[in-house]
Protein backbone atom coordinates (compact mmCIF):
# COMPACT_ATOMS: atom_id res chain seq x y z
CA UNK A 1 0.00 0.00 0.00
CA UNK A 2 1.17 3.27 -0.80
CA UNK A 3 0.21 7.04 1.07
CA UNK A 4 -1.62 9.86 -1.05
CA UNK A 5 -2.76 12.76 0.67
CA UNK A 6 -6.04 13.27 0.80
CA UNK A 7 -6.38 16.45 -1.55
CA UNK A 8 -4.33 14.31 -4.07
CA UNK A 9 -6.95 11.12 -3.48
CA UNK A 10 -9.55 14.13 -4.74
CA UNK A 11 -7.71 15.42 -7.21
CA UNK A 12 -6.74 12.22 -8.88
CA UNK A 13 -10.56 11.44 -9.15
CA UNK A 14 -11.90 14.43 -10.28
CA UNK A 15 -9.23 15.05 -13.17
CA UNK A 16 -8.99 12.53 -15.92
CA UNK A 17 -5.45 14.54 -17.43
CA UNK A 18 -2.85 14.90 -14.74
CA UNK A 19 0.76 16.38 -14.94
CA UNK A 20 3.45 14.13 -12.92
CA UNK A 21 6.85 13.79 -12.42
CA UNK A 22 9.19 11.10 -11.42
CA UNK A 23 11.81 12.27 -8.57
CA UNK A 24 15.28 10.07 -7.51
CA UNK A 25 17.03 10.68 -4.44
CA UNK A 26 20.11 8.87 -3.81
CA UNK A 27 22.06 9.25 -0.26
CA UNK A 28 25.31 7.43 -0.39
CA UNK A 29 26.82 6.32 2.88
CA UNK A 30 28.75 9.43 3.44
CA UNK A 31 25.13 10.99 4.02
CA UNK A 32 25.33 12.81 0.39
CA UNK A 33 22.24 13.16 -1.45
CA UNK A 34 21.52 13.44 -4.80
CA UNK A 35 18.19 14.68 -6.11
CA UNK A 36 17.08 14.38 -9.60
CA UNK A 37 13.84 14.02 -11.68
CA UNK A 38 13.08 12.72 -15.10
CA UNK A 39 11.06 16.56 -15.77
CA UNK A 40 12.65 18.58 -18.01
CA UNK A 41 12.96 21.66 -15.51
CA UNK A 42 13.79 21.61 -11.52
CA UNK A 43 11.05 20.40 -9.06
CA UNK A 44 10.83 21.64 -5.64
CA UNK A 45 9.19 20.42 -2.70
CA UNK A 46 9.90 19.50 0.93
CA UNK A 47 12.43 21.87 1.29
CA UNK A 48 14.37 20.01 -1.57
CA UNK A 49 15.22 20.62 -5.16
CA UNK A 50 15.13 17.79 -7.54
CA UNK A 51 17.54 19.09 -10.40
CA UNK A 52 16.20 18.66 -14.01
CA UNK A 53 17.11 15.67 -16.20
CA UNK A 54 19.77 16.07 -18.38
CA UNK A 55 21.47 14.15 -21.28
CA UNK A 56 25.08 13.85 -22.00
CA UNK A 57 26.17 17.14 -22.67
CA UNK A 58 25.36 18.45 -19.11
CA UNK A 59 26.68 17.80 -16.01
CA UNK A 60 24.00 15.21 -14.53
CA UNK A 61 22.85 11.80 -16.18
CA UNK A 62 19.75 11.38 -17.54
CA UNK A 63 17.68 7.61 -15.44
CA UNK A 64 15.88 4.90 -16.92
CA UNK A 65 14.08 3.16 -14.55
CA UNK A 66 13.04 -0.22 -14.62
CA UNK A 67 9.65 -2.28 -13.76
CA UNK A 68 8.19 -1.90 -10.55
CA UNK A 69 6.35 -5.39 -9.38
CA UNK A 70 3.82 -5.27 -7.13
CA UNK A 71 2.88 -8.03 -5.20
CA UNK A 72 0.58 -9.11 -2.13
CA UNK A 73 2.44 -10.54 1.06
CA UNK A 74 6.43 -10.79 1.81
CA UNK A 75 7.75 -9.97 -1.45
CA UNK A 76 11.31 -8.45 -1.45
CA UNK A 77 10.75 -5.77 -4.23
CA UNK A 78 13.73 -5.10 -7.17
CA UNK A 79 14.26 -2.20 -9.19
CA UNK A 80 16.74 -1.38 -11.70
CA UNK A 81 17.76 2.32 -11.91
CA UNK A 82 20.34 3.03 -15.07
CA UNK A 83 21.72 6.26 -14.85
CA UNK A 84 23.48 7.45 -18.50
CA UNK A 85 26.38 9.33 -18.39
CA UNK A 86 28.61 12.00 -20.70
CA UNK A 87 32.32 12.41 -20.02
CA UNK A 88 31.24 15.94 -18.25
CA UNK A 89 28.60 13.83 -15.91
CA UNK A 90 30.84 13.52 -12.72
CA UNK A 91 30.30 12.89 -9.03
CA UNK A 92 32.93 13.81 -6.39
CA UNK A 93 35.25 15.24 -8.89
CA UNK A 94 35.40 12.23 -11.38
CA UNK A 95 33.25 10.56 -14.07
CA UNK A 96 30.21 8.64 -12.62
CA UNK A 97 31.38 5.08 -14.68
CA UNK A 98 34.68 5.55 -12.43
CA UNK A 99 32.61 6.66 -9.57
CA UNK A 100 30.89 3.61 -9.19
CA UNK A 101 33.69 1.30 -9.72
CA UNK A 102 35.31 3.09 -7.11
CA UNK A 103 32.57 1.46 -4.86
CA UNK A 104 30.97 5.33 -4.30
CA UNK A 105 26.82 3.46 -4.65
CA UNK A 106 27.80 0.43 -2.37
CA UNK A 107 25.64 0.76 0.20
CA UNK A 108 23.63 3.93 -0.64
CA UNK A 109 19.67 4.77 -0.41
CA UNK A 110 17.33 4.86 -3.33
CA UNK A 111 13.81 6.32 -2.79
CA UNK A 112 11.84 6.81 -5.73
CA UNK A 113 8.67 9.43 -5.90
CA UNK A 114 5.99 10.19 -8.08
CA UNK A 115 4.84 13.87 -7.84
CA UNK A 116 1.40 14.91 -9.29
CA UNK A 117 1.59 18.65 -10.13
CA UNK A 118 -0.91 20.76 -8.59
CA UNK A 119 -3.74 23.03 -10.05
CA UNK A 120 -1.49 25.44 -11.35
CA UNK A 121 0.80 23.41 -13.36
CA UNK A 122 4.66 22.29 -13.69
CA UNK A 123 6.36 23.67 -10.36
CA UNK A 124 3.42 23.41 -8.50
CA UNK A 125 4.22 20.53 -5.59
CA UNK A 126 1.24 21.25 -3.25
CA UNK A 127 0.23 17.34 -3.38
CA UNK A 128 3.43 15.89 -2.15
CA UNK A 129 5.04 12.86 -3.23
CA UNK A 130 3.54 9.54 -3.63
CA UNK A 131 6.29 7.36 -2.07
CA UNK A 132 6.63 4.17 -5.28
CA UNK A 133 9.65 2.55 -3.47
CA UNK A 134 12.27 2.39 -1.37
CA UNK A 135 15.35 0.42 -0.88
CA UNK A 136 19.28 -0.10 -0.64
CA UNK A 137 21.76 -0.72 -3.50
CA UNK A 138 22.47 -4.08 -3.92
CA UNK A 139 24.83 -4.38 -6.71
CA UNK A 140 26.19 -2.03 -9.10
CA UNK A 141 27.41 -2.63 -13.06
CA UNK A 142 29.24 0.41 -14.33
CA UNK A 143 30.00 0.45 -17.79
CA UNK A 144 32.01 2.88 -20.33
CA UNK A 145 28.69 5.42 -20.29
CA UNK A 146 26.46 4.33 -18.01
CA UNK A 147 25.70 2.95 -14.51
CA UNK A 148 23.16 -0.12 -13.67
CA UNK A 149 21.94 0.40 -10.01
CA UNK A 150 20.49 -3.19 -8.27
CA UNK A 151 18.22 -2.22 -5.69
CA UNK A 152 16.38 -4.06 -3.15
CA UNK A 153 13.57 -3.17 -0.97
CA UNK A 154 13.99 -2.92 2.80
CA UNK A 155 11.93 -5.96 3.55
CA UNK A 156 15.65 -7.69 2.37
CA UNK A 157 16.33 -7.04 6.15
CA UNK A 158 13.53 -9.60 7.01
CA UNK A 159 16.42 -12.65 5.38
CA UNK A 160 19.02 -12.05 8.85
CA UNK A 161 19.61 -15.43 9.85
CA UNK A 162 18.07 -15.33 13.62
CA UNK A 163 19.00 -15.65 16.27
CA UNK A 164 21.31 -12.84 15.26
CA UNK A 165 23.68 -13.53 18.25
CA UNK A 166 25.71 -17.45 18.20
CA UNK A 167 27.83 -18.66 20.61
CA UNK A 168 31.04 -18.18 19.40
CA UNK A 169 34.17 -17.09 20.45
CA UNK A 170 34.65 -14.53 18.31
CA UNK A 171 32.59 -10.72 19.25
CA UNK A 172 29.19 -10.26 17.75
CA UNK A 173 29.42 -6.68 17.80
CA UNK A 174 30.79 -5.32 14.22
CA UNK A 175 33.99 -3.21 15.47
CA UNK A 176 32.64 0.40 16.11
CA UNK A 177 28.86 -0.46 15.78
CA UNK A 178 26.62 0.91 18.88
CA UNK A 179 27.34 -2.32 20.78
CA UNK A 180 30.90 -1.57 20.30
CA UNK A 181 30.73 1.65 21.39
CA UNK A 182 33.97 2.47 19.44
CA UNK A 183 33.55 5.83 17.04
CA UNK A 184 35.23 5.03 13.85
CA UNK A 185 34.82 8.68 13.14
CA UNK A 186 37.42 9.99 15.87
CA UNK A 187 39.80 6.64 15.26
CA UNK A 188 40.08 7.29 11.65
CA UNK A 189 42.91 9.68 10.52
CA UNK A 190 44.03 11.51 7.29
CA UNK A 191 46.86 10.54 5.52
CA UNK A 192 48.89 10.90 2.00
CA UNK A 193 50.38 8.88 0.06
CA UNK A 194 54.32 9.07 -0.51
CA UNK A 195 57.11 7.30 -2.09
CA UNK A 196 55.39 4.69 -5.50
CA UNK A 197 52.32 3.55 -4.08
CA UNK A 198 50.78 0.84 -5.35
CA UNK A 199 47.15 -0.28 -6.25
CA UNK A 200 47.85 -2.86 -3.03
CA UNK A 201 50.18 -1.42 -1.15
CA UNK A 202 49.97 2.65 -0.18
CA UNK A 203 53.77 4.20 1.31
CA UNK A 204 52.83 7.14 4.03
CA UNK A 205 53.70 9.22 7.24
CA UNK A 206 51.53 7.41 9.53
CA UNK A 207 53.78 6.54 12.97
CA UNK A 208 50.99 3.71 14.67
CA UNK A 209 52.83 0.75 15.79
CA UNK A 210 52.81 -2.24 13.53
CA UNK A 211 49.39 -3.98 13.20
CA UNK A 212 46.84 -0.68 14.43
CA UNK A 213 45.05 -0.70 11.18
CA UNK A 214 45.14 -4.31 10.07
CA UNK A 215 41.80 -5.10 9.43
CA UNK A 216 40.59 -1.62 9.19
CA UNK A 217 38.90 0.88 6.42
CA UNK A 218 40.97 2.66 3.96
CA UNK A 219 38.72 5.23 2.35
CA UNK A 220 40.62 7.15 -1.05
CA UNK A 221 39.69 10.69 -0.31
CA UNK A 222 41.29 12.32 -3.85
CA UNK A 223 42.98 11.01 -7.23
CA UNK A 224 41.66 8.93 -9.40
CA UNK A 225 40.79 6.09 -7.11
CA UNK A 226 38.91 8.72 -4.66
CA UNK A 227 35.91 7.02 -2.72
CA UNK A 228 37.27 3.38 -2.94
CA UNK A 229 37.62 1.34 0.43
CA UNK A 230 39.83 -1.64 1.01
CA UNK A 231 40.40 -3.33 3.84
CA UNK A 232 43.84 -3.37 5.70
CA UNK A 233 45.59 -6.59 5.75
CA UNK A 234 49.10 -5.24 6.87
CA UNK A 235 50.17 -2.15 8.38
CA UNK A 236 54.08 -2.06 9.07
CA UNK A 237 56.70 1.46 9.17
CA UNK A 238 54.36 3.73 7.41
CA UNK A 239 52.99 1.22 4.79
CA UNK A 240 49.21 0.32 4.17
CA UNK A 241 48.96 -3.28 2.21
CA UNK A 242 45.54 -3.44 0.51
CA UNK A 243 43.69 -6.63 0.95
CA UNK A 244 42.31 -6.58 -2.73
CA UNK A 245 43.44 -3.81 -5.40
CA UNK A 246 42.23 -0.39 -5.75
CA UNK A 247 40.56 0.21 -9.10
CA UNK A 248 43.58 2.29 -10.13
CA UNK A 249 46.53 3.26 -8.39
CA UNK A 250 47.00 6.36 -6.38
CA UNK A 251 49.80 8.86 -6.92
CA UNK A 252 52.42 10.35 -4.73
CA UNK A 253 50.49 13.26 -3.04
CA UNK A 254 47.27 11.65 -2.97
CA UNK A 255 44.92 11.90 0.58
CA UNK A 256 43.30 8.78 2.17
CA UNK A 257 41.08 8.64 4.97
CA UNK A 258 42.01 5.12 7.38
CA UNK A 259 40.54 3.44 10.45
CA UNK A 260 41.72 1.20 12.56
CA UNK A 261 40.57 -2.58 12.58
CA UNK A 262 39.96 -5.60 15.20
CA UNK A 263 40.06 -9.21 15.36
CA UNK A 264 37.29 -9.41 17.30
CA UNK A 265 39.10 -11.78 19.91
CA UNK A 266 38.61 -11.39 23.80
CA UNK A 267 42.37 -10.57 24.64
CA UNK A 268 42.40 -7.76 21.61
CA UNK A 269 39.45 -6.36 23.04
CA UNK A 270 41.17 -5.67 26.38
CA UNK A 271 44.52 -4.90 25.46
CA UNK A 272 43.96 -3.08 22.14
CA UNK A 273 41.11 -1.25 23.25
CA UNK A 274 39.89 -1.35 26.64
CA UNK A 275 36.65 -2.15 25.89
CA UNK A 276 35.82 -6.25 27.22
CA UNK A 277 32.80 -4.81 29.20
CA UNK A 278 30.94 -4.54 25.59
CA UNK A 279 32.80 -7.96 24.55
CA UNK A 280 30.06 -10.12 23.16
CA UNK A 281 32.07 -13.43 22.17
CA UNK A 282 32.46 -16.69 24.32
CA UNK A 283 35.98 -17.39 24.27
CA UNK A 284 35.70 -20.43 26.15
CA UNK A 285 33.22 -22.22 23.95
CA UNK A 286 34.73 -25.61 23.30
CA UNK A 287 36.49 -26.43 19.82
CA UNK A 288 33.91 -28.61 18.33
CA UNK A 289 35.52 -32.55 17.95
CA UNK A 290 35.00 -35.41 16.12
CA UNK A 291 34.32 -39.42 17.24
CA UNK A 292 35.89 -42.05 15.10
Amino acid sequence: MRYASGPLIAYLNANTVIKAAWCYTITLQNATAYRWTGCDMPLTYGGNTFTAQADNSTSQPAIRRGAIRNARGMEVQTLDLTLLSGASVLIGGIPLPLFAHNGGFDGARVKVEWLVMGPSGWGDASFGPVVIFEGAVASVDPETFQVMLHIKSDLERLAIPMPRVVFQPGCANAFGDAGCGKDLGLLAVSGTATGAPTSTSIPSALAQAAGYFAMGTLTMTSGPAAGARRTVSVFSGGTLTLSTPLPVAPVAGDTFSVAPGCDRTFGTCGTKWANQPRFRGCPWVPPPETTR
